[in-house]
């Protein structure tokens, strides 16, 4: 009975043995099989090209008319009339609104009848003169005589030149009834209407006129970039775009006209101002603007489509297809136009075809194959 099981033990220990041992074996031949290679990516690629690409320093800027005129009554008096619509574009000079003016031009009929009366007495007292010059020579009249009438005839011409300023005085006065429009501009809302009594010394006004052209704008770059602002006006003209607040629709394109003439400490800016001649409508008082300032132009600089570029932790980078595979190129990026980015130092150059779709699935030196150009 002993034997037996000890027969049979052997016998189960020897068919496992024999399972282990083929285990082995199929484990150990299944690794000198070559294991296929993995299917190429399928990528798009574009080739590396070569252009001129603006540099740009952009800021957010506001529109400031270049001048902007409170309307004011320069007299007392009942506002009669308003000459103008609001919204309405006037000329320099236009009459825009009228004074009652009955008591100046009373108050001036009497200063001139004043004036009329004195020079009346002046003119007798200058013919009065006349004739004791001639007396005195005959000795008909005394020499204090003569010297009273001749002090009679200054006190008398001062008289008349005083009767004068006021008749002067009264006609500017009168003048001023009449409110001309002092520059070329869009007349704003109405903030008196007539019938109201307006003085000389109110700071609302009438109303406000803005010149509408040409329109400037002002904007604040960084401290850094007037360097580059300076070594650009010495070079000539500088051009500055104005876009809406989306950046998507060029409004106006102008010139640089003045920058300022010290930093804000506060803020690390400094102040600029962009005269655009030809704005028409498109720019409007105290409207936001994104104001981009050309600095300079990268001459032939190789540029890839924007797509191609991805983000990584150590920086910026592309792959470039080599043969049929990816190489991964690190690059810094330059500015940009359009669909395209500059590429600086060299990191890739003209010719060369760089992936724009596909990329994100690759490592460096993962097989490709390009299926679009």
């Amino acid at each position: 009975m002993e034997k037996r099981r000890r027969g049979k033990f052997v016998l189960i220990f020897g068919v496992v043995l024999l399972l282990a041992f083929a285990l082995w074996f199929y484990l150990m031949s299944g690794q000198h099989k070559t294991k296929p290679p993995p299917p190429a990516e399928p990528v798009a690629a574009v080739a590396v090209k070569l252009q001129d690409v603006p540099v740009y320093i952009d800021a957010l800027g506001t529109v400031t008319p270049t001048r902007s005129v409170t309307v004011v009554s320069q007299v007392d008096g009942i506002l009669s009339s308003v000459e103008f619509k609001e919204g309405q574009h006037v000329s320099k000079g236009q009459v825009i609104a009228r004074i009652d003016d009955r008591s100046l031009k009373a108050q001036l009929a009497v200063a001139k009848g004043t004036l009329a009366h004195d020079q009346a007495v002046l003119s007798n007292n200058q013919r009065d003169l006349t004739r004791f010059r001639e007396l005195i020579k005959v000795g008909s009249t005394s020499q204090q005589t003569l010297d009273t009438q001749a002090s009679l005839v200054q006190q008398q011409q001062g008289t008349v030149a005083a009767d004068q300023g006021n008749v002067q005085n009264l006609e500017v006065q009168l003048s001023y009834c009449t409110i001309l429009s002092p520059i070329d501009g869009v007349v704003g809302l109405r903030l008196v209407d007539p019938g109201n009594y307006v003085t000389n010394g109110s700071t609302t006004g009438i109303a406000v006129i803005t010149q509408m052209t040409p329109a400037t704008v002002v904007f604040a770059v960084p401290e850094d970039d007037l360097g580059s602002i300076n070594q650009a006006l010495a070079r000539g003209t500088v051009t500055v775009l104005a876009y809406d607040r989306n950046k998507h629709n060029l409004l106006a394109t102008g010139n640089l006209l003045a920058l300022d003439n010290q930093v804000d400490i506060s803020t690390g800016t400094i102040k600029v101002k962009a005269q655009f001649d030809d704005s028409g409508n498109a720019l409007f008082p105290n409207q936001f603007v994104n104001a981009r300032l050309k600095a300079d132009t990268l001459s032939q600089a190789p540029v890839v489509p924007t797509t191609a570029i991805q983000h990584g932790s150590k920086g910026d980078f592309l792959f470039v297809v080599n043969g049929d595979k990816a190489s991964l190129r690190n690059i810094k990026t330059g500015p940009a136009q359009g669909d395209v980015t500059a590429i600086l130092d060299n990191g890739v150059k003209s010719g060369e075809q760089v992936i724009t779709e596909g990329g994100d699935k690759l490592d460096d030196g993962s097989t490709v194959k390009v299926v679009a150009q």
